[in-house]
Formats: structure tokens, C-alpha cells, sequence
């Protein structure tokens, strides 16, 4: 886990780096949990590699999540060095290849004729999805560490000093803001805006998740995932950093020293929730929300109540990435990036396949049962289950 000082100008990955360390570096070994090793399993599935790719250096030596974009044909993706790359989905042969020479800091989101990525110097930057041209950018109030998300009309950009920028798809123009008061001290990242027809949902560093109108940024409903509690600002850290998961009317959240709660979409009223913490997200399929907390136990909780459905700690201290389901299984990256695929029913490891040396901190994506993975060096790679 990594912490930063939340300064009200634009601040450099450099600086918020430097800090995290000190904070690091003021915590005792004890507080540092070592990792379990790697866990022996007989293998069950055959998992085949489709292709793989190399996105530059990466995160280089940032720490940040730098997540693809898939849509129905292509995969987008970026490093931090600036480059950005378009890859056919089915074989992963490139179409184009981009130096932007800005410093990548979130993304990429894209739809609707763009990709769009944020830059470190509070930067929005739209790119055209046929032939990688700018085609707009625009300065914001602070650094981006958030995936852009991108709808028909609007891109919706979040900022680390707790603003939510909507952005006009075609112009970049600014067409409204949310603010929301952020602590000083928030972890280093950001869950990322997701837009749900006509709503987006967006999670902050003060463990608040909004859900704002996306054409009119008129607010429906703000919900205190979790209250900051305690004396210190380490103890009062409730940032809503991980990935939040969106299920027909349910929006599924977690925050970090803090709870994981079910929301009904369309009313902002809470379903259920449980003390949790975790700073890599949320996921759902066949009714069983999948959560990875902060020493990396994987919990499996029912969808509709909340009830825990099974546990594993085989994984405890290795700094899993948030995990996704896939098919019957469910696929989490490690911080030795080794991808595991586990059996929904009872988290049983069925297969294991090694990505990225440097790891794997952004959390696997699936689409149509494939698996696309971005390590931390920049390997990208997509996986499928073979029936044996």
C-alpha cells in the first residue's frame, strides 16, 4: 500500500512517489506482511495463451495501474513513457503505434471514436481511435491516476484533489464539474468513473460514492461508503480507491479500513453492507461478489445477502490485483505476476500461467471469456481456457 499527501496544485508522480517511501519508511518491519509462497495445486484446466504484446517500459518504476481498453475489435493501451498502442483483439497484431512524450499517469479509457487518457500534469488527452491523432486535450485541476470513461456524448475524467470533470466527447470542452472535499492523506490511486446509462458513479478519497447525472452533472444520490474514524490520519483513511463493480441495479463498493456495501442504483439506498478492507476492488457474477481485502484473503460473498460463501488465504501477503470472473471461474494477478484462474464454487486453484516478472497490479479484464492482462513492465497478454 502506498499513501500520498494530497497537495491543492497539480503535484508530480516524483513527489507523491517520495512521499509514500517516507510513509513506508516510517512503519516498522513488523508492519510489513511477509508474502506466503507460491501455492502448490494439481491443475485442472488447460489455459492457452491467444497473444501477447509489449506497451513500452510499462508502469516503469511509477506506482501506478495502467489498465487496457477492449472493445468489440481492438485493445488500447498505454505506458507511462507515453506510448500508445492499438491491437487487433483477435490476434493482437498491431494497427498503430503512438509517442505522445506526455507521462501516462490513467488510462485508457475508449468508445465512440476515441481513446482518451490522463497525463500526470492534470491533463486530459483524446485521441482518435482510427488513426491515433490528437484530437483534443485539456488541462484539469489535478493529476489523473483514473481511467477516463467515455459515452456518446461526454468523457468523464476524475481528478486526485476529488474533482469529476465531464468533458464534451467531441470538443473537450468543460460542461460541468463535481467537487467533493478529499483528507490530506489518501492512498496512492484512484477507482476510476463508470458510467451506467444515463448516470455516472464515481468513489473518493473520503469514502464517499456519488452517482451524478452524465449529461447535466446534477447529483442523484451521495452514499458514505465509510466515516473516517480514529485520531490519526493513517487511522482515518477511508479512501475508495479499488475498482467498484456495476450489476443490472446494484453498484458493489469497498473501501480501504472501512466496508463493503451493495447500492441500489437508481435510489442510492443501501442493500447490505460489511465491515472490509481493501484497496483492490470489487467483482460479481452468478450472484457471488468476489473481494480481495488489504493482506490479500479472497472472500466470496453472496450477491443478495452479503452472507460469506468462502475464503482463501493461500494468497496472503502476495499483493493481488482486484479479481474478475470468467466463465466458472474467477482470475486474480499477483505480485510476482503470476495469473491464477480459481473454481468459483470454492476458490480450488485450477491453472497458473506467468505474465510479467515486475508483476501484476492492474486487475485481469474479461470479454467474451478471454482474459486481457497488462503487467507492470508493459506485457499484455490474452488467455482462454481449453477444454481438455
Amino acid at each position: 500500500m502506498l499513501v500520498s499527501f494530497l497537495t491543492s496544485k497539480r503535484s508530480l508522480s516524483t513527489l507523491l512517489l517520495v512521499v509514500s517511501v517516507l510513509m513506508l519508511g516510517a512503519c516498522s518491519d513488523d508492519d510489513i506482511l511477509p508474502p506466503s509462497p507460491l501455492p502448490d495445486f494439481d491443475e485442472q484446466i488447460q489455459v492457452e495463451e491467444l497473444w501477447s504484446a509489449d506497451v513500452d517500459d510499462g508502469v516503469d518504476e511509477n506506482y501506478l495501474v495502467l489498465t487496457p481498453a477492449i472493445t468489440e475489435r481492438w485493445v488500447y493501451a498505454a505506458s507511462y513513457d507515453g506510448e500508445v498502442i492499438k491491437l487487433n483483439r483477435a490476434d493482437g497484431d498491431e494497427v498503430w503505434e503512438i509517442d505522445t512524450e506526455h507521462r501516462i499517469t490513467g488510462g485508457v479509457g475508449a468508445g465512440y471514436g476515441l481513446v482518451v487518457y490522463g497525463t500526470d500534469n492534470g491533463e486530459a488527452v483524446a485521441l482518435s481511435e482510427e488513426d491515433g491523432s490528437e484530437v483534443w486535450k485539456v488541462e484539469l485541476s489535478g493529476q489523473v491516476l483514473a481511467t477516463p470513461a467515455v459515452s456518446a456524448s461526454r468523457v468523464v475524467v476524475q481528478t486526485m484533489d476529488g474533482q469529476l470533470h465531464a468533458l464534451n466527447r467531441e470538443t473537450g470542452k468543460k460542461e460541468w464539474i463535481y467537487d467533493t472535499p478529499i483528507p490530506n492523506l489518501t492512498l496512492r490511486g484512484s477507482s476510476s468513473p463508470v458510467i451506467v446509462g444515463e448516470v455516472t458513479l464515481a468513489g473518493f478519497a473520503n469514502g464517499r460514492l456519488v452517482a451524478v447525472k452524465t449529461e447535466s452533472g446534477a447529483v442523484g444520490w451521495e452514499y458514505p461508503v465509510s466515516e473516517p474514524q480514529g485520531r490519526s490520519e493513517l487511522e482515518r483513511l477511508v479512501d475508495l480507491d479499488g475498482r467498484f463493480w456495476v450489476k443490472r441495479n446494484v453498484v458493489y463498493a469497498a473501501t480501504y479500513q472501512g466496508k463493503l456495501a451493495a447500492i441500489d442504483i437508481p435510489t442510492g439506498r443501501l442493500l447490505w453492507q460489511k465491515p472490509f478492507s481493501t484497496y483492490a476492488g470489487v467483482s460479481e457474477k452468478l450472484d457471488r461478489v468476489y473481494v480481495v481485502d488489504q493482506d490479500s484473503v479472497i472472500k466470496v460473498l453472496d450477491a443478495v445477502s452479503g452472507a460469506e460463501v468462502w475464503t482463501t488465504d493461500l494468497f496472503k501477503g502476495r499483493r493481488l490485483s482486484a479479481i474478475t470472473p470468467v466463465g466458472v471461474h474467477a482470475v486474480v494477478g499477483d505480485f510476482e505476476g503470476y495469473l491464477h484462474w480459481l473454481h468459483y464454487r470454492d476458490g480450488r486453484i485450477q491453472a497458473r500461467v506467468r505474465v510479467d516478472r515486475d508483476g501484476l497490479r492492474a486487475a485481469p479484464i474479461v470479454k467474451d471469456d478471454i482474459v486481457y492482462v497488462q503487467g507492470n513492465s508493459g506485457e499484455l497478454a490474452a488467455f482462454k481456457v481449453i477444454e481438455k
